[in-house]
């Protein structure tokens, strides 16, 4: 079974697909890209490019905002692809700290990094046969590119601390939010590698582009989300409906996503009405502050607080202030959720905008029982 082999969890717009073999996913596109919801020409255009590329094995660009649906279209690609039989493994190069994304990506041998004895093959080695999908790309540190561009070009590899080459067939699929073009310029990204990725090129669209989909997004969601709960909805109010394609969606059909979840939870009647969505029940003037406002607001916030943590982490990090630090940020996040949510994991989950699975993840991770 294909599924048996996805290393990462799936979200709501993947349910049909995961829910079939691999043999079957050759003859059945019409589900795969049902998945793949939407009827506008955008959409359409998609469709054809993940038949048109997922039958090659060249190496694949995704190009598009947060939440657009990057590794979606990586996974239908993927499952379209004469690889399905084998792994698809993913890692998001923005989150991985550098040694730490090497050693994910090629394995270990002996004490390299880790001060672990014997051998811990990386995603490359477990992936051969299948394919990779690295997530924002445009983060990868210049000295893990060069080694990917040796992926690409001799389709071979040495893990951390090995003095041997191991050989490698596997596909890559990039996917990034930020312009490549602008970190070549400002000399953050390898341009030889930029067009190896590029042999072919997808891009998303935000969904404020899209608009029509919103309805088949926004129905999509409530149908998943209320069999998940094992409640029956009527609907949503077309009052709620029109503000949501009349709203700009910053986060895109994630933040849809999210919204009609945390709107399944917490309506207690049959309809959904504006009052039950985040981004609808704020006040007016309050939905009209874009991102960055909003993210400048919370910087201020964190500015007067990060200082003495900051001071001390500085003196005992050796180094690694970032990454100690947002480890701790997490922490103290997800457990103030589920603090907030009286440790209901449903409502943490849609209040915090991240899968049941990822919610799951980070209470094992940090202990929050």
């Amino acid at each position: 079974m294909a599924a048996i082999l996805i290393s990462k969890s799936i979200s709501s717009e993947e349910i049909l697909i995961d829910s079939i073999s691999g043999p079957q996913l050759g003859q059945s596109k019409r589900h795969e890209h049902d998945c793949l919801i939407g009827d506008s020409l955008e959409i359409a255009e998609i469709r054809k490019m993940i038949d048109r590329v997922a039958p090659e094995n060249d190496s694949i660009l995704i190009v598009g905002e947060s939440g657009t649906g990057k590794e979606l279209v990586a996974r239908l690609i993927y499952r379209n692809s004469g690889r399905r039989e084998k792994a698809f493994l993913s890692v998001n190069c923005e989150t991985m700290p550098d040694p730490h994304l090497d050693l994910e990506l090629f394995g270990q041998e002996n004490e390299a990094h880790t001060g672990i004895n014997g051998r811990n093959p990386g995603i490359i080695e477990q992936g051969d046969g299948g394919t990779v999908f690295l997530d924002e790309i445009a983060d990868m540190p210049m000295t893990t590119q060069g080694k990917i561009l040796r992926i690409l070009q001799e389709q071979t590899f040495e893990p951390l601390g090995a003095n041997r080459t191991i050989k490698t067939d596997v596909r890559i699929i990039a996917a990034t939010n930020k312009s490549l073009v602008t970190a070549i310029k400002e000399n953050r990204f390898r341009v030889d590698l930029f067009y190896r990725l590029k042999m072919a090129s997808i891009y998303l669209p935000p969904l404020r582009e899209r608009k029509s989909d919103i309805p088949l997004l926004a129905n999509h969601f409530l149908k998943y989300y209320s069999g998940e709960c094992g409640r029956r909805f009527d609907g949503i109010d077309p009052d709620a409906m029109g503000q949501l394609m009349a709203y700009p969606w910053p986060g895109n059909v994630r933040e849809l996503e999210n919204n009609v979840h945390t709107a399944v939870v917490m309506c207690k009647g049959k309809t959904l009405h504006p009052e039950h969505f985040p981004v609808l029940a704020e006040k007016p003037e309050k939905i009209s502050i874009g991102p960055e406002e909003m993210e400048d607001g919370y910087a201020k916030l964190f500015d007067d607080t990060i200082n003495p943590v900051f001071n001390k982490a500085a003196s005992i990090s050796g180094g690694h202030v970032y990454h100690h630090l947002m480890a701790a940020m997490e922490k103290a996040l997800y457990s103030a959720a589920l603090k907030y949510c009286g440790s209901n994991q449903v409502k943490a989950s849609a209040l915090l905008g991240v899968s049941r699975n990822t919610l799951r993840d980070r209470i094992k991770r940090f202990s929050l029982y």
